[in-house]
């Protein structure tokens, strides 16, 4: 198997890092003096960075809430920023306050976030500020910070971020692993589910507290998942990896054919080792 070496930060390509150092500048200019720092997690942050797929993964801490008017603005200001990306790949952001980075509740509210599916709603300002709202991915975004994240700008991450309980994470990764294994959802976005459901089989199978990214899942997933879905996780990865440049359109399944019988049995086979294991 033929797989691309993946990229890390700050040895990325140099439009990625550019990029990403413009991004920082930009919310500096826009957040301080309230601004307490800017956290890389997520692919690059742990070097399993590929850029025709992986995102830009950020956590933004203000010191305090962010009142309607600055928030609407600075979300506009990140969806425009991220037109001009180098890559498909989108940026993905949060803004928390110190607060609940230090705090860490079992329900962690968030100031705006931004993604390519919401790129749309932030332009058309149908998006809501000034209200609580929540967000189920956060705990599994802040033990990627505590464990393996990189600071950008800003306090060091021991300073910032509490502890994120092994529970909240648990059940913050069962979130989108419920998604992936109901219905057929895993043949909507195929490399994704099969890489994430290596991650999750990786936590019940090893009983640790390792936090894996997808391209090391997927290695995990060929040297101990059972030998009939060997060569799906070894084509998610191939297709995770590819250097290929890709359009939006075909992002979700990498612009190749999948095997969804091969999809459905591995989806079968994580809700019977996964799922079911954590409820009991």
């Amino acid at each position: 198997m033929n797989i691309p070496k993946p990229q890390a930060w700050p040895d990325c390509d140099d439009a990625v890092h550019n990029y990403i150092t413009g991004f920082v500048d930009l919310l500096k200019e826009r957040m301080e003096p309230h601004l307490v720092g800017v956290y890389l997690h997520g692919s690059l942050a742990m070097g399993s960075y590929f850029p025709p797929k992986s995102d830009m993964d950020f956590i933004i801490v203000s010191d305090n809430k962010l009142e309607i008017e600055p928030a609407k603005s600075l979300n506009t200001s990140i969806a425009k920023y991220a037109e001009i990306r180098p890559t498909v790949g989108s940026i993905e952001c949060s803004v928390i306050t110190l607060q609940t980075a230090k705090g860490v509740p079992d329900k962690m509210p968030y100031e705006l976030y931004y993604s390519e599916a919401w790129h749309e709603r932030i332009l058309k300002d149908a998006v809501s500020y000034g209200v609580e709202q929540f967000d189920s991915d956060l705990p599994a975004h802040l033990m990627c910070i505590k464990k393996r994240g990189i600071c950008l700008c800003g306090k060091a991450i021991d300073d910032v971020f509490g502890e994120v309980s092994w529970y909240n994470f648990i059940l913050s990764v069962m979130d989108d692993f419920n998604w992936i294994v109901e219905g057929e959802n895993i043949c909507e976005s195929p490399y994704y589910g099969v890489l994430n459901i290596c991650r999750v089989m990786q936590i019940f199978i090893d009983g640790n507290e390792n936090y894996l990214s997808k391209y090391e899942g997927a290695i995990w997933g060929m040297d101990n998942l059972p030998d009939e879905h060997i060569p799906l996780i070894q084509q998610a990865l191939e297709v995770y990896a590819s250097n290929e440049p890709m359009d939006e359109y075909r992002r979700k399944t990498g612009g190749v054919t999948w095997n969804n019988p091969a999809l459905l049995s591995f989806r079968d086979y994580a809700i019977e080792k996964g799922r079911d294991t954590w409820k009991s």
